[in-house]
């Protein structure tokens, strides 16, 4: 019969065995670069890649859709663009949701509880392309410097959120820095200009909603996106039906040579350019990243934090702008640079 101390011993040896692997391992990793493992730190790299991922594909964007309006005929089609990049988001989502990878796991949600979400999300996409199609890129850039005030205000009066002095002198400073900065390209028409204040106020009080929709709902951010661009399309069939005009798909569907009709494949081609439809694709992909990663950005820092942001990315497509021009630059635009740089690097530090 095995005693007590027989029955201990198996135990005590696997105690000994783990002490001698780990003082054997600890020297040796030690002598080794370690990774920072804490959670902190990982959440910043994260924050950091969805960063990166909004500003390019925010700069991308931009110039593709400004090229793609600037075609007669899509031009007066802004709600079905608007469609398309919702319909390429959801695509890109339910791709992610595939069982072999499975970044995500999809969530129906009631489509009530989702609607109002998706008319703002639908209104913010619609008016910042009618934003874009009737204002240079530099005002339209420029007017979204006043999404960031109007985000505080939305925050104070609806929520009684306060931030701090210091995050509240970061967005001035940087509000005033673009402000130097932009001086000079405040210059739209009255349409354009009455759109583009839409514009930033729907963003806001858009951006603000997406942060309480994930807690009401219990959701992450693309588990929300995907029900959202569902139902932001269905909803904005209708409303493209009764307001846009459709381009001319069909038009020399039938080209005549010889006084015999030969199908022309290339239609579409021949009513719209092929580099443009290229563009129009393209930049329905490189939204559903931007729509993507700004859910992300918002989910994980904050509303205020996404327009710090987009401040950044915005000096980045002026400057970009600006060396297309061969734009020389005053001393009033190089303070506002540093002024707007040191506002978000400030605000950033303080989060």
């Amino acid at each position: 019969m095995a005693t007590a101390d027989q029955n201990d011993e198996p135990a005590s040896m696997m105690t000994t065995i783990v002490e001698e692997k780990k003082a054997s391992t600890e020297p040796g990793e030690a002598l080794l670069p370690q990774w920072s493992t804490s959670g902190k730190a990982k959440s910043r790299f994260v924050d950091g890649l969805w960063v990166a991922m909004n500003t390019i594909a925010t700069i991308v964007v931009v110039f593709m859709n400004k090229y793609t309006l600037s075609d007669a005929q899509l031009r007066k089609s802004q709600i079905l663009i608007a469609i398309w990049h919702f319909a390429a988001t959801f695509l890109v989502l339910l791709f992610a949701t595939y069982r072999r990878w499975r970044l995500f796991t999809a969530v129906r949600l009631p489509i009530l509880k989702v609607l109002p979400l998706s008319a703002f999300f639908a209104a913010f996409l619609i008016l910042s392309n009618l934003s874009l199609a009737n204002n240079p890129i530099g005002f339209y850039q420029l007017s979204k410097i006043l999404t960031t005030p109007c985000v505080v205000l939305v925050n104070f009066l609806l929520f009684r959120q306060y931030i701090c002095h210091d995050k509240l002198i970061a967005v001035l400073v940087t509000c005033v820095g673009v402000g130097l900065v932009s001086v000079q390209s405040f210059q739209s028409n009255l349409f354009g200009t009455v759109i583009a204040c839409a514009a930033f106020t729907t963003t806001a009080c858009y951006q603000i909603w997406i942060g309480k929709k994930m807690q009401d709902l219990e959701v992450d951010a693309p588990q929300l996106l995907l029900n959202q661009c569902a139902t932001a399309v269905w909803l904005l069939i209708p409303v493209s039906y009764a307001f846009d005009v459709f381009p001319d798909f069909c038009k020399s569907f039938f080209a005549v040579h010889d006084r015999r009709p030969r199908l022309n494949f290339c239609m579409i081609a021949a009513t719209i350019p092929a580099q443009t439809l290229m563009f129009l694709f393209g930049g329905g992909i490189v939204a559903s990243f931007l729509n993507l990663s700004q859910f992300m950005i918002i989910g994980r820092t904050s509303a205020l934090t996404f327009n710090i942001v987009s401040n950044v990315k915005m000096l980045v497509i002026l400057a970009l702008g600006w060396y297309g021009e061969g734009k020389v630059f005053s001393a009033v635009d190089i303070v506002g640079v540093i002024l707007a740089l040191a506002g978000a690097w400030q605000y950033a530090r303080r989060s």
